[in-house]
């Protein structure tokens, strides 16, 4: 019922809340349907989406009083400020270094990000989902930069090691 009243433009939007295990979080991204399929012959449908944005959940509904609405409702706040939250110089020190560690494997090389902002820079250095909600999920901004920062030293350690896996060392 949701994808075909996204289809129909009745519903634009739709929320995904972050699940750590069994546990859901508060946190979540805003998705937007890029492409669904026909259904199957048992029903089942293929769907691209894709975030376009986070919300911080207040209140959900895995069985909504509405009967006619099969699927989970709840109750977000947006976040608008999220695209203009910057990296602080000591995570982009870090990260400056990881990928310069990492260059020197030509399998390595990858694009920097053209917005070297705190979204872009964990999406290019793989930082977790887990470590990801645990950074958005800081109650400030300094919290937010020192869980940052210490994930990007945490990445720039394991590269230095793995830079030595061809010279005879054996990372931890």
């Amino acid at each position: 019922m949701l994808f075909d009243q996204l289809e129909e433009m009745e519903v634009d939007e739709f929320g995904i809340p972050f699940v750590d295990g069994n546990k859901r979080t508060n946190l979540g991204g805003l998705m937007r349907l890029v492409f669904v399929s026909e259904p199957d012959e048992n029903g089942f449908r293929n769907a691209a989406v894709q975030c376009i944005g986070l919300f911080q959940l207040h209140s959900f509904q895995a069985k909504p009083d509405d009967e006619e609405c099969p699927y989970p409702l709840g109750d977000v706040d947006r976040w608008y400020d999220w695209k203009n939250w910057t990296l602080s110089d000591l995570a982009s020190t870090y990260f400056d270094k990881t990928s310069s560690l990492a260059s020197q494997d030509a399998k390595s090389l990858r694009k920097e990000p053209s917005n070297p902002g705190l979204i872009s820079a964990m999406v290019h250095h793989k930082i977790s989902p887990k470590k990801r909600f645990e950074i958005l999920s800081s109650a400030n901004e300094l919290k937010r930069n020192e869980r940052m920062e210490n994930a990007a030293r945490f990445a720039f350690l394991i590269a230095e090691q793995e830079a030595h896996l061809n010279t005879g060392y054996f990372p931890n």
